[in-house]
């Protein structure tokens, strides 16, 4: 059952680990924007704990995440710029997450018999410049991830991973290195 060189096993390790990792940046910026509301609303002396919801949002939303990138949205546009391809997919990307999250709320108001604005009312203040503002600051911080990405598939895979994750001598200990290394090859 090989597809490619990777079997279904090493295919389904890969999709849960980038599963994790989105839903981990996702749970990172929804918790932080679930954290300053509830700074905001202090200063107002009401409270508000809803902190949990970051983590079940992040979840879902990064299933959805992972469906819109097997979607391959943006493709055409893979040999522009790597600027303007990180802002194109950072912006369908929160065209995507968005539509789903105020579907999502339409849905779960409804079976609780309310309106689409009483539904949507967590999202934003339920105005529409609430939720454009909201969909704003997701596309701002979609913005390194997804060039964090697009430069990964540029440079190669594992060569993005080596560059931010390994230790690394400075540059004259390279330069020495490799001209020890020439030296010994010629000999």
């Amino acid at each position: 059952m090989e597809t490619s060189g990777r079997t279904l096993k090493q295919r389904v390790y890969d999709e849960f680990g980038e599963f994790l990792i989105i839903a981990l940046y996702l749970w990172v910026i929804f918790g932080l924007l679930e954290l300053h509301k509830s700074m905001v609303l202090a200063e107002h002396h009401i409270d508000f704990t809803y902190h949990g919801l970051a983590l079940i949002n992040a979840w879902a939303l990064a299933k959805v995440m992972l469906a819109a990138r097997h979607l391959h949205l943006g493709k055409q546009f893979n040999e522009a710029p790597l600027i303007y391809l990180t802002l194109l997919k950072s912006a369908l990307f929160t065209i995507v997450l968005a539509c789903f999250k105020i579907s999502e709320d339409a849905v779960v108001g409804w079976f609780r018999r309310e309106s689409f604005h009483q539904s949507i009312a967590d999202l934003g203040g339920g105005t529409g410049s609430g939720v454009l503002t909201l969909a704003l600051l997701v596309f701002a911080l979609l913005i390194p991830f997804v060039g964090y990405g697009e430069l990964r598939r540029v440079l190669g895979e594992g060569t993005l991973e080596t560059i931010f994750f390994r230790y690394r001598c400075s540059l004259g200990e390279e330069k020495q290195q490799d001209v020890a290394k020439s030296g010994s090859s010629q000999t």
